[in-house]
């Protein structure tokens, strides 16, 4: 029937499980008790939209944290369809079996269906690998806590490596920077972190609250890159080194701390990081296509990697590890490969 000819009960389509019906369109990732999947209504490469079922007949909504809009299931199906209300109505009844009345509605008149505007393709902005390299030294607290544990050498060379720098962030003097760089030698953005070098410091070598982000923007505003800047975070860090070792076999661990680690106790591995446990993209994974692969999880990601990494066997076979969860203490959820590898080698001092 005609959805222009029909009444719908708009209240029990809005109260709908927004996160089922998310899942008709794309990926669902839940993260602790929130389900997150891509914004329709920007570029979203990682999930910022927040959705939120209704109880009891209350209305179901969405909200994405990037853009920070607000919208309805009915809203939703619009924008993914390209649709009118009276269709998006119609798709969401049809999907949850919401039959609606047969009277005409006087509110409601089909208006003809506008054809979908294309989206300009985005264009984004490299930072300058000149600024990187600038930035490089030993002298951040994340190298100066590597070099407690390892030889000062190997330190330097894995800082080189991965073109570690020192950043001030204006409480921190010290800060780390972590650049991810592709193939090509293209600096995608920058992460910042800063570790406590206390030796005596039960918080020795654990990243300092607060101070963790990526730094794109602020270059944006310092002049480094315009101010219009769109950046991309679906590059590997670490990737620009497949090519320097093409024959080495692939760890890909979570953070760039954990690769960074990884590397300077195992250097004969290519360690690779995806960035955190939401940014393991089809996209960034490309690079890896037909590289021998190893995974290692930290202990709360492993069965949301190992289900999304299956997805894509195409790119190359990924064999995932459960070390984390098999080695961990029962109080630590977050435990990772860097935990593992800095309790169980001796340090040199």
């Amino acid at each position: 029937m005609n959805p222009s000819n029909q009444h719908f009960d708009v209240a029990r389509l809005n109260a709908v499980p927004i996160t089922q019906l998310a899942e008709r369109y794309g990926t669902v990732r839940k993260v602790g008790k929130t389900s997150f999947t891509c914004c329709p209504w920007h570029e979203d490469y990682h999930p910022s939209l927040a959705l939120y079922d209704g109880e009891s007949m209350k209305a179901s909504h969405c909200k994405c944290y990037s853009c920070n809009v607000r919208h309805s299931p009915i809203d939703f199906v619009i924008q993914q369809e390209h649709c009118t209300f009276l269709e998006a109505c119609d798709i969401i009844g049809r999907m949850f079996g919401i039959l609606p009345d047969d009277h005409a509605s006087a509110r409601y008149r089909r208006k003809p269906r506008e054809k979908p505007v294309e989206k300009a393709p985005v264009t984004f902005t490299y930072i300058p690998m000149e600024w990187v390299e600038r930035q490089m030294s030993t002298d951040n607290s994340f190298s100066q806590c590597l070099m407690r544990h390892f030889n000062p050498y190997h330190v330097q060379q894995v800082t080189e490596d991965y073109l570690l720098g020192v950043y001030d962030n204006g409480h921190q003097s010290d800060c780390v920077l972590f650049p991810s760089v592709d193939e090509q030698g293209r600096v995608h953005n920058v992460k910042v972190q800063h570790y406590s070098t206390d030796l005596g410091s039960p918080e020795f070598f654990h990243r300092t609250p607060d101070v963790c982000y990526w730094l794109g923007k602020r270059l944006a505003d310092q002049g480094v890159v315009p101010k219009d800047a769109v950046f991309d975070n679906n590059c590997l860090f670490g990737a620009h080194l497949l090519a320097r070792y093409p024959s080495a076999p692939v760890i890909l661990v979570e953070s760039p701390k954990n690769a960074v680690i990884g590397a300077a106790a195992f250097p004969q591995f290519l360690w690779l990081a995806a960035g955190s446990e939401n940014m393991l993209s089809r996209q960034a994974l490309q690079c890896l296509k037909g590289r021998l692969t190893l995974v290692y999880p930290d202990r709360d990601a492993i069965s949301n990697w190992t289900t999304e990494l299956r997805k894509m066997e195409d790119i190359t076979h990924f064999q995932v590890s459960n070390l984390c969860e098999r080695v961990a203490p029962a109080d630590q959820p977050k435990y990772d490969v860097a935990d593992y590898i800095l309790q169980h080698l001796r340090p040199i001092i």
